[in-house]
């Protein structure tokens, strides 16, 4: 028998500082800070998310119209800020999942992968300082944060130990889909591993910032099965 698949909304957050700071060739912005918020034109690419999701609730036929639907995000602040922007007005709490948090953690670069808040009260009073406009927080569920939920270096080997069980976790999660906020990078590493030869351009480059890709994550024995992988939404188209 062929296991259900359950479909998953794999989303790349907002236009972070850090992405700015790389466009603008920025060092001092790329290593000085950490854990950077998201820019003006960040908040903007999530307004436009923002309506591209209320149009599919309204589709009966859209997994985002499915009772089921469950929200996650990784507790990097441009992820929970994207992530609760973009899914404004859906009754359902955002649960934070560290493993779904940015690849190329490292002692020089990769800083913008390291987190600056543990523990509920803190990763929520950060996403509120760094935010510029009132988020609805009280939304966030962040009990898996409570100790340091990041790596300060992340070897590649332990990298894909760490993304395979973040895709287990959703092969094995409810029936209905689930739309996740998390980062580039990871999105990238998914894609080249478990989907050769069907990801088009998607896994050989960047995918725009707010852009959702879908997906179908089902268990395949002791590691699990990725296909249909599809663009359903870009901000820049």
């Amino acid at each position: 028998l062929v296991p259900a698949a359950r479909k998953v909304m794999l989303i790349r957050h907002a236009e972070s500082e850090h992405n700015e700071a790389e466009r603008n060739w920025d060092l001092k912005g790329l290593l000085l800070k950490r854990d950077h918020g998201i820019t003006t034109a960040g908040y903007a690419q999530c307004d436009a998310l923002h309506k591209y999701v209320a149009e599919q609730r309204a589709d009966a036929a859209s997994p985002w119209a499915d009772a089921g639907l469950e929200l996650y995000a990784s507790p990097l602040t441009r992820a929970i800020q994207t992530a609760l922007i973009a899914t404004e007005g859906i009754d359902k709490p955002l649960v934070l999942l560290p493993d779904a948090r940015e690849l190329g953690a490292g002692p020089i670069a990769g800083r913008d992968s390291l987190g600056a808040a543990v523990g509920v009260l803190e990763i929520l009073d950060r996403v509120s300082d760094e935010s510029a406009r009132p988020l609805a927080i009280e939304r966030v569920e962040a009990a898996r944060c409570e100790r340091r939920w990041w790596s300060r270096w992340e070897p590649h080997v332990r990298a894909r130990r760490r993304v395979d069980r973040f895709l287990g976790e959703l092969a094995d999660g409810g029936e209905g889909p689930a739309a996740v906020v998390c980062h580039s990078l990871l999105i990238r590493s998914i894609l080249r591993r478990h989907c050769p030869g069907d990801d088009g351009d998607l896994a050989r480059g960047l995918i725009p910032n707010c852009s959702v890709l879908a997906i179908d994550v089902s268990r395949d024995g002791d590691g699990v099965r990725l296909s249909n992988p599809a663009l359903a939404f870009s901000p820049t188209e």
